[in-house]
């Protein structure tokens, strides 16, 4: 990771041009008949995630290489598996082995022709070669059961596993992007690779610029695509700290209005008028209290963690940080909006007697009198919680004053976000207040990466976390092709959570994106989201077609 921080450091202010420049007029271009026939501009407020790379791109950095790689697959707003660069694909009846035809025509952005020999080398690149080391997207993608990936044809390649493995359609072919071999084979040390030939892809856009101090960055259509001319012709990511602000001046054209710390009700009256809509997405972000059990006494206690989850009122974090507009988290650790989520499981409402009982239970006990907790050899107690500047210190702040009613204290440290989040991968805290997707695109991801000690390090990972029934059910649901006992497997799984406690999600909110009607208005959230579990209002389906649904 710091040698990729390094790398993106170098690129500040480096601009590729890859293209020439579409029209900067942000008006609809209309066919005569009142439909446009396209759209020239979308702005959207910049992020910091670094550069746009198709291999070690994380969160809008990789939602941004989308636009410029295809994947074999995609999702759009149903949430249903569509075709992209494969027209179609087989299963075999024992669910081993997976057949793609790609579609005639493709060609990379340099004129290349893309054949399935490109989409072999690359999973061959991530399973065993360079790529099997890079960091970011595709960290959380289980390699382990491939037989062999090959092209059996110009059009043609033919994955075989050791296993039917239920997550590859959506959560591998829908997620990985596909490399070209005349490039990327010369490629040793993919998280140095950056520069205009890493973003040749063969998808609707190009990059035309990317500035790493500001994060801003504008792609142009690519009008070779595969799929037909781009109906959105350029779409610019901008810096706007403020995004409400900068949508009500006319900076951007769409922003999040939905996200941790809601914005009031009275500061979004200036968006009432006829001149802006709002869309709304499901539950699927969550805060989250993570404990390291590495840390041992008391974070190894159970106990502990169960008195922690009924001192704290989720439903009060809510009301108080959302402003009423989102849902306590779910014990189990996934989102009411997973189709695989379990509606039956404890509720840990806020109960004050039954923390002091059991922090008395676990050895927590107040040994000199003054209302504060103990540990068993008379040191006082106080919980260290990290957090991150990327949020508001909100979250900390009411968990601090729910615990200091059961006697606990809790020194708070807030980090910056790049600190914050590598703190959190390498497990160096007592306990933390992380930010990530309550779905993961797969129930996968949060059901068997973040709780199983054999599974990569990441972000959202239960630390020092090992329970070998959760383990085994975590194996045995990745490996069912059949939905409906999958989706059992994984509320089972989510039973054992809620029991064990290793975190407490806190609070989801309610997304919604408000945005200019006259400009573009194609947006939604992808049910149960799209690379890896993103599942925001940025879905290139909906910019290449200019519509919700297919292709």
């Amino acid at each position: 990771m710091s040698r990729r921080n390094r790398v993106l450091a170098a690129l500040t202010a480096v601009v590729l041009v890859l293209s020439a420049c579409a029209s900067h007029n942000r008006a609809q271009t209309s066919t005569g008949d009142g439909h446009p026939a396209q759209v020239d501009r979308i702005r959207l407020a910049a992020g910091s995630d670094g550069f746009p790379s198709p291999i070690t791109g994380h969160r809008l950095a990789a939602v941004q290489a989308s636009l410029m790689f295809d994947t074999l697959v995609w999702k759009d707003s149903t949430g249903a598996v569509i075709p992209w660069l494969a027209s179609s694909w087989d299963r075999s009846a024992d669910g081993t082995e997976w057949t793609f035809h790609i579609r005639d025509g493709v060609r990379w952005q340099d004129n290349t022709p893309l054949t399935a020999a490109d989409v072999a080398f690359t999973y061959n690149y991530l399973i065993s070669g360079p790529g099997l080391a890079a960091a970011g997207l595709f960290g959380s993608v289980w390699m382990g059961d491939f037989i062999d990936v090959r092209a059996t044809a110009a059009d043609t390649v033919v994955f075989r596993f050791k296993r039917p493995w239920a997550t590859f359609l959506a959560g591998v072919a829908g997620l990985i992007f596909i490399l070209p071999e005349h490039i990327w084979a010369k490629v040793t040390d993919p998280a140095r690779f950056v520069g205009p030939q890493s973003v040749i892809g063969s998808g609707p856009y190009r990059l035309a610029s990317f500035d790493q101090a500001s994060g801003s960055a504008a792609f142009v259509a690519n009008d070779s695509f595969s799929l037909g001319r781009p109906y959105v012709r350029r779409i610019e990511f901008v810096p706007a700290p403020d995004e409400l602000l900068a949508l009500q001046h006319g900076d951007i054209d769409a922003a999040n209005a939905g996200a941790e710390d809601q914005v009031p009700a009275q500061a979004l009256k200036a968006f009432s008028s006829s001149r802006y809509a709002t869309v709304a997405g499901p539950n699927d972000w969550n805060r989250v209290l993570h404990f390291n059990l590495t840390r041992g006494f008391p974070y190894d206690d159970v106990r502990f963690r169960q008195a922690i989850a009924y001192a704290i009122d989720r439903k009060d974090m809510v009301n108080r940080i959302l402003f009423g507009r989102g849902l306590p988290g779910s014990p189990g650790g996934l989102s009411p909006a997973s189709s695989y989520f379990a509606p039956d499981l404890p509720a840990y409402d806020r109960d004050l007697g039954k923390a002091r009982a059991l922090l008395d239970a676990a050895g927590l006990k107040d040994l000199r009198g003054d209302g504060k907790r103990d540990l068993p050899d008379g040191q006082p107690f106080v919980m260290q919680l990290q957090t991150s500047t990327e949020f508001s210190t909100k979250a900390a702040e009411l968990v601090s004053e729910y615990l200091r009613q059961v006697g606990i204290g809790v020194d708070i440290t807030a980090l910056d976000p790049t600190t914050a989040d590598a703190n959190a991968l390498h497990g160096n805290y007592d306990a933390a207040l992380i930010g990530y997707s309550a779905i993961g695109g797969d129930p996968d991801i949060m059901m068997r990466i973040r709780l199983s000690p054999k599974a990569i390090p990441a972000v959202w990972k239960a630390k020092g976390y090992d329970n070998q029934a959760a383990d085994a059910l975590g194996l045995q649901q990745l490996f069912t092709a059949d939905d409906a006992p999958r989706k059992d497997l994984v509320r089972q799984i989510q039973h054992i959570v809620a029991d064990d406690v290793p975190f407490i999600p806190l609070y989801m909110p309610t997304p919604s994106e408000i945005f200019v009607r006259t400009v573009f208005s194609a947006w939604y959230f992808t049910p149960e989201g799209f690379l890896g579990g993103y599942s925001g209002v940025v879905n290139k389906q909906a910019f290449v077609t200019g519509k919700k649904v297919g292709i």
